[in-house]
């Protein structure tokens, strides 16, 4: 009996060492898990990294100097902004001049900025070696008044050449001009409005005698040659503005000076030039076969159809001597 005892008490020691260490174990486990997730929920609540932007805070136009309400900091994520190009602090944009138009929230970069010696206004937008050269058209020649400043346009003349009889025409019309940027349309420097002061919202309300009667007028960025042709053409004759793409950059090639005989048809002497007859097709040559049954043979023609047609000539034999 006392055998049978010792026996069983062994068992139930070893038991329940047994399950002291497992518990133990499982204790260890649970620490370890709890250590981890507090470490992941204190490295989601440190703050992510940021870096300071300089943006704007409303749309900004061209020509006009950037003040310190145009602009903010804010914090954004690094991988978010080219740090090569945009600003990380007010003072390195304030006075600046947008080449141009600038939209609202849109970080400020380097290379949408005029250089900082370029001055403000117009002539910090001009291209060097450019000019800029304002011409008062008609709103009928100015696209209907859709003309924005950042266009590309051709430039139109219709001018009485000084020897009428050399070019056979009083009047030659011919595009003198291609792919013109358009700075300003009237006196704003951008398609959209510019700020705008109570002053000069009273001045709008009760416009002049003077303002009414301006033409609207364009301002462009020529190269000193083309300003001079250009003003050669307002000065002798009348300019026409043609819109073009602001993608397309193909200067296209001129047929010559277009006249009012060259649009109606007609020569120099008035009389109308006819216009070259087109030759009639040819006929198509079909198949032909020909045939010999003794002193007669046909000919077999096929048709385009898959259909035949036989001719048929006789021809008398020949005497022997």
């Amino acid at each position: 009996m006392q055998r049978q005892q010792s026996g069983g008490r062994n068992r139930a020691f070893v038991f329940l060492a047994a399950s002291l260490l497992l518990a133990a174990i499982a204790a260890v486990l649970v620490v370890r898990a709890m250590q981890k997730s507090a470490q992941e929920v204190a490295e989601a609540a440190k703050p992510k990294a940021t870096a300071d932007v300089v943006i704007a805070v409303r749309d900004l136009s061209m020509g006009l100097p950037i003040t310190a309400d145009d602009v903010t900091v804010r914090h954004v994520a690094p991988e978010m902004i080219p740090r090569d190009s945009t600003f990380a602090a007010l003072t390195d944009v304030l006075g600046r001049t947008p080449r141009e138009r600038i939209l609202a929230n849109e970080s400020i970069r380097e290379e949408r900025l005029a250089r900082p010696d370029a001055g403000i206004g117009l002539n910090a937008i001009v291209t060097p070696g450019k000019r800029a050269m304002t011409v008062a058209t008609d709103t009928e020649t100015a696209v209907a008044g859709l003309l924005q400043a950042g266009n590309y346009i051709d430039v139109i003349v219709t001018i009485a050449p000084e020897d009428p009889a050399a070019v056979g025409a009083k009047w030659v019309t011919d595009t003198i001009l291609q792919g013109i940027k358009v700075l300003a349309v009237g006196s704003a420097l951008d398609s959209e409005a510019p700020r705008k002061t109570e002053g000069d919202k009273a001045a709008k309300e009760k416009p002049s005698s003077q303002t009414r009667n301006l033409k609207p007028s364009i301002t462009l960025e020529l190269s000193p040659e083309e300003a001079e042709r250009l003003a050669q053409a307002v000065a002798r004759g009348d300019i026409h503005v043609v819109l073009r793409s602001d993608i397309d950059i193909l200067q296209t090639v001129s047929n010559g000076p277009v006249t009012t005989d060259a649009l109606i048809g007609a020569d120099a002497t008035g009389s109308s030039t006819p216009r070259p007859e087109r030759p009639a097709p040819a006929e198509p040559t079909l198949p032909k076969a020909t045939v010999i049954q003794g002193g007669s043979s046909s000919i077999i023609t096929f048709q385009t159809d898959g259909t035949t047609s036989e001719s048929t000539s006789t021809s008398k034999p020949k005497r022997g001597r």
